[in-house]
Parts: C-alpha cells; structure tokens; sequence
C-alpha cells in the first residue's frame, strides 16, 4: 500500500464532518417543528413548517451518498461523542484510527452553513 492510501485526506475529514453534522441537523429540525407547534394558529406557521420539512427531506439523500462515499473510500465512524464543549469523533480511515473535536461554536456555525447551502438547492 502506497504511503497515500494511509494518510487521510482534506476530503475524507470533510466526509466524516458532514456524516457528523447532518444528523444534529436532523435532531434540531425535529426539534424546532415541535416547538413551532405553539404557533399553528398563526399565518406563516404552515410555510415555515413546509419548508423545514423540506429540508429535513433533503437530508437523507445526502446522507445515503455519504453512507456510499466512506464505504467506497474505506471510512468507518467508530465513536461520536457529544457534551457541553462540542463533538468528539473517533473513526478509522483504511485502517488507521483519527480523531477530531469541533468546538460547540463551530458545530453551530457548520450547520448554519449547510442551511445556507441547501436553501440555495431547494428552490
């Protein structure tokens, strides 16, 4: 095995990131509809829920593709462990074990970008 097949690449961290990101993105959007709830009776209520289910819809495909690229590439999350500080990720790249933490503000910030992202591509 070439010395490159062992070193993880910018693009497997990016990959493993998002495998990360878009779940707690999941669980927020979940979260948010439930607590509009308390504004069904107003007028914008049905728009603001249409378009996070839309969102919330989106995901799973990108999850899939994801789920295919670290398979292809060798990628396997082995832990991921969130507290008041931010996410801990433990995962293997073909064969050898990484680890990385995004700092809670980060986290935040990183979803927002990928909302920012997909609202572009929902219209």
């Amino acid at each position: 095995m070439s010395v490159h097949g062992r070193i993880e690449t910018e693009e497997d961290v990016q990959i493993i990131k998002e495998y990360t990101l878009l779940p707690i993105l999941l669980d927020m959007l979940a979260r948010d509809m439930e607590e509009l709830k308390v504004y069904k009776d107003k007028i914008v209520y049905n728009h603001i829920l249409f378009y996070l289910r839309e969102v919330e819809t989106a995901i799973y495909p990108q999850l899939q593709s994801i789920k295919s690229v670290m398979k292809k590439r060798d990628i396997k999350v082995i832990h991921t462990e969130m507290n008041a500080l931010g996410i801990n990720v433990e995962y293997k790249v073909r064969g050898y074990i990484h680890h990385f933490t995004m700092l809670r503000s980060l986290v935040k910030a990183e979803l927002m970008t990928t909302l920012m992202n997909m609202r572009g591509g929902l219209r």
